[in-house]
């Protein structure tokens, strides 16, 4: 498999240094894609601090977009970097879709061990049960999101057959081949549903080969409310004292998010 990385960010540009120093440590045999989707008047700061660590920078269509079109269509920014530019890119079949507020303190393609050439990984990803769909703010049936989730579940019974259950995720790390960003693009209503549910859901509509490995993802528990797992959702920082935990460990987590300070040795 040949992986790059794609690091997607839209402020904070001395973090933003920061992080992707650390990924070029641990990771110097990645080409790093810069997915940009803030404000256009910062491209050239931006260009100019982060450049030395790209080997290509993108700035989305989407920039001008709303902040919360952004947050729950994120995928969109995604994919139109493999429309417009990714998939002339050489020396890649698969993206580590990496966020700037996340921590790589360690080889990625180390900490999912075994993965192959066009498949997909997707953190956190589960079957949407009774449990999750009661309780999650994208399905639960007094959400703000609910429309949109029974709009998706129709939307692809009639484009696709489909009426099973579906698949959900946390989607803070993920990586993508090539061969589901062509099927991706087959899409027609790329805008019903939520990212979260919506992309592993359409990976196995598509039967794309799922790598699957729990890289500290939690649903609904304490734990992550507190910090103490390797990744959340919530905006909670992970503790510095879980992270210099996981790093005394030799199969411990090297990939947090988030983490919001600048990470000295």
């Amino acid at each position: 498999m040949k992986l790059a990385i794609i690091f997607w960010f839209y402020k904070e540009p001395e973090i933003c240094l920061n992080r992707l120093a650390l990924i070029k440590e641990h990771n110097p045999e990645c080409q790093i894609f810069g997915l940009y989707g803030g404000e256009k008047n910062d491209v050239e700061m931006y260009r100019e601090k982060l450049g030395a660590y790209l080997d290509d920078l993108y700035i989305s269509t989407l920039c001008d977009e709303p902040k919360e079109f952004k947050w729950i269509h994120g995928d969109l920014m995604i994919l139109d970097w493999y429309q417009q530019r990714g998939k002339d890119l050489d020396g890649w079949d698969s993206v580590a879709v990496v966020q700037w507020d996340a921590l790589i303190l360690g080889n990625i393609a180390d900490q999912l061990p075994g993965i192959k050439e066009g498949e997909i990984f997707i953190s956190g990803v589960k079957r949407l049960d009774k449990f999750t769909e009661d309780r999650w703010s994208w399905t639960k049936s007094d959400g703000e999101d609910h429309e949109n989730y029974c709009a998706f579940k129709k939307y692809i019974a009639q484009e696709y057959g489909y009426t099973d259950q579906l698949l959900c995720s946390l989607f803070i790390f993920q990586v993508l081949p090539r061969e589901f960003f062509e099927k991706w693009l087959t899409v027609k209503d790329r805008e019903v549903g939520m990212l979260e549910y919506k992309i592993p859901t359409y990976a196995k509509i598509f039967n794309v080969p799922f790598y699957v490995k729990n890289l500290g993802v939690w649903w609904f528990e304490e734990k992550a409310r507190k910090g103490e797992t390797a990744m959340n959702a919530l905006e909670v920082e992970i503790s510095k004292d879980f992270i210099d935990d996981e790093l005394k460990k030799t199969d411990g987590h090297r990939i947090f998010h988030p983490y919001f300070k600048m990470w000295e040795k």
